[in-house]
């Protein structure tokens, strides 16, 4: 069958067989893919020329954002039968450590894990993929059309969960017991700047928009950028980072409460990252979740930086890849996304490409480019 991904020694991406994987295990189903999204990870891999796969493997199929359908399962699978939509998760586990013995390779201990499309494991960028039943998820038949979208979102997901885990312990923080942290509506009163406005900048700026936080979203795009048009239906203000220091940000996205109580890094910029620390308010938490590329050396006065963490009750957290809790809970909320913010997730994809055209697909240089879908097979 048809793949699209890297081959070991060669620059870019090309296609290649793969023979159609069988099952082998009573726990083991068979998905034929049917939509792959591309991200900034697939993008910087072939940029970069990041070639991760197996040893022994002359190639390795890329495409991690998953949907497909349910083609055939082994006889010890129960949760799942032909026919069934499904997506799937990236990471599997070490099969030594604690977290991943419980399927939590999102917190592996040993950084043995392997990830499908990106780290040892062919990913999904072909007709079909076989894997263990504890690492699909079924979706709802009315979200299929949207399902792509549920691995980025469970980025945002765990992200904006270690908020919520970290920051319970300020019960006090709002009055109204609706806007406990551990409520649905639990943003209230609260402010957020979200570091980015790419696919996951967009997602975790509508998932605090759900939680009612009063949000901003700060990029480096003009003000009639698509981008700029999604963040603003969905009720959140943007900045234009371009000519602003990181304290005439924070200092904008203090104005409705007076204090900036999260930050949610989407960027793998690891300068702006950085540099946000230092007008953090008082008790407030960080998370990044983008990964830099290459080295960047900046200077900053350490031991004020450690004063003020200390002294202010701050927290900064990294938060990479999700596991399957992730993905149910993306699932949950990709509808409500769509109705609330008049079908916003449809307007994020841009570009849709099939399988055979893959070489425009990562070749896209057009500045309004948010979203690309590589369509494996198209929907009856």
């Amino acid at each position: 069958m048809l793949a699209v991904g890297m081959i070991r020694g060669k620059p870019g991406v090309h296609t290649f067989e793969l023979p159609v994987p069988e099952l082998e295990q009573a726990d083991e189903v068979l998905v034929r893919i049917k939509e792959v999204g591309l991200d900034g990870t697939d993008f910087n891999m072939v940029r970069y020329g990041i070639q991760d796969m197996a040893e022994g493997h002359p190639e390795m199929a890329m495409g991690h954002e998953v949907v497909g359908v349910v083609e055939a399962v082994g006889s010890g699978v129960k949760s799942l039968a032909p026919g069934d939509p499904v997506t799937m998760t990236v990471r599997r586990g070490c099969g030594i450590c604690h977290p991943c013995l419980h399927n939590q390779s999102d917190m592996c201990m040993t950084g043995l894990y392997t990830e499908r499309g990106i780290h040892k494991l062919n990913g999904f960028l072909t007709r079909f993929a076989v894997d263990r039943e504890q690492y699909i998820v079924k979706v709802p038949p009315e979200l299929v059309k949207l399902a792509v979208f549920t691995e980025p979102l469970s980025i945002a997901e765990k992200g904006i969960e270690q908020i919520r885990i970290i920051q319970s312990r300020f019960p006090w923080a709002c009055q109204h017991q609706e806007h406990s942290l551990t409520a649905r509506h639990w943003g209230g009163c609260k402010t957020a700047l979200v570091v980015g406005a790419g696919p996951l900048g967009i997602l975790a700026t509508a998932l605090l928009r759900l939680a009612d936080a009063y949000t901003y979203t700060t990029d480096i795009v003009p003000e009639d950028h698509p981008k700029v048009h999604l963040v603003r239906d969905i009720g959140a203000k943007y900045i234009d980072a371009r000519g602003k220091t990181p304290k005439e940000i924070v200092d904008l996205c203090c104005l409705p409460t007076g204090n900036l109580n999260m930050i949610f890094e989407a960027s793998g910029a690891a300068e702006t990252a950085v540099r946000l620390i230092p007008y953090m308010s008082r008790s407030s938490i960080y998370v990044m979740t983008g990964i830099p590329r290459g080295d960047l050396t900046i200077q900053l006065d350490a031991a004020e930086l450690v004063r003020q963490l200390v002294r202010y009750n701050q927290v900064v957290v990294g938060s990479v890849n999700s596991n399957r809790n992730h993905f149910e809970m993306a699932l949950k909320d990709l509808g409500e996304i769509n109705s609330r913010f008049s079908g916003m997730l449809s307007e994020m994809i841009t570009h849709r490409f099939s399988l055979e055209d893959y070489q425009p697909a990562f070749a896209l240089q057009d500045p309004k480019h948010i979203k690309t879908v590589i369509e494996v097979e198209p929907w009856d």
